[in-house]
């Protein structure tokens, strides 16, 4: 049977990468962002790719759009395989000067919309014993200068992936966060900002292409991994957050100010 995956944010960077290699695997792939013809590329993408591509365009952030894009995948088979909330956004900028607005805003993206869509995804994924998964980020574990209020939606969205982790134990539904470090998409000139550029990329870290990521993620699903850490950088940033978070705390803000210095 063809696997259905619905792929949120699928419209570039790694939602767009993510169709494509699930596309060489003859999957059925649901598309869903905002932009209804960016998709429509996308989906001439998977079929070239040799899987077949369905567009539901919508924003994940309204009740309404996120039933239409469960109903969309399901209609099929009542199954859905795989579902990568994937869709999220930046936000940088100083804690002691953010719009609280914008960071509810940020939330309702990057936190409220996986949540809910997880929701509605628990009874299709069951039926098919599918995998959720979580896209993440090294700031999910890491809080950096001027990254505060993005740190945080990925924070929640961590404890959030833990906890349904544990509760869907024993329904046959696998939980796969993923914690990629500095990727080569437009995520950095989308993102919000409040003051100063959109973030600072440590010195000699390399940045990876969405298509490696991508394929991290599907050997992950295939192979029923529960964490990806995408590179070594952000293997060690998780490790050392975790173990001497007061060291981790000195190199962030050094490595900012010394960002901050250069720019």
């Amino acid at each position: 049977m063809k696997k259905t995956v619905v792929v949120t944010g699928a419209s570039s960077g790694i939602g767009r990468a993510l169709a494509i290699a699930w596309g060489t695997r003859g999957a059925r792939v649901v598309l869903c962002a905002r932009d209804e013809g960016a998709l429509a590329r996308v989906a001439e993408d998977v079929a070239r790719a040799g899987g077949s591509a369905v567009v539901a365009a919508g924003n994940i952030t309204r009740e309404p759009d996120r039933l239409r894009l469960i109903q969309v995948a399901r209609d099929d088979s009542g199954r859905i395989d795989v579902f990568v909330n994937n869709a999220g956004r930046g936000y940088y900028g100083g804690l002691g000067t953010v719009d609280v607005d914008e960071v509810s805003a940020l939330f309702a993206l990057n936190v409220l919309a996986p949540l809910r869509l997880a929701q509605l995804a628990i009874d299709p994924l069951g039926r098919a014993g599918g995998t959720l998964v979580m896209v993440s980020s090294v700031a999910g574990v890491l809080a950096s200068p001027h990254m505060g209020a993005y740190a945080a939606s990925k924070f929640a969205l961590e404890a959030i992936t833990a906890a349904l982790r544990a509760e869907l134990f024993g329904t046959g539904i696998r939980v796969l966060v993923v914690r990629p470090g500095p990727v080569d998409t437009p995520f950095r000139a989308r993102a919000l900002t409040s003051e100063g550029p959109a973030g600072v990329r440590p010195r000699g870290i390399a940045v990876q292409t969405a298509e490696d990521v991508a394929s991290q993620i599907v050997r992950g699903v295939e192979t029923g991994r529960s964490v990806i850490e995408t590179t070594p950088f952000v293997r060690a940033a998780s490790w050392v957050a975790r173990v001497t978070p007061a060291l981790m705390n000195w190199v962030a803000a050094a490595m900012y100010a010394r960002g901050a210095r250069e720019r």
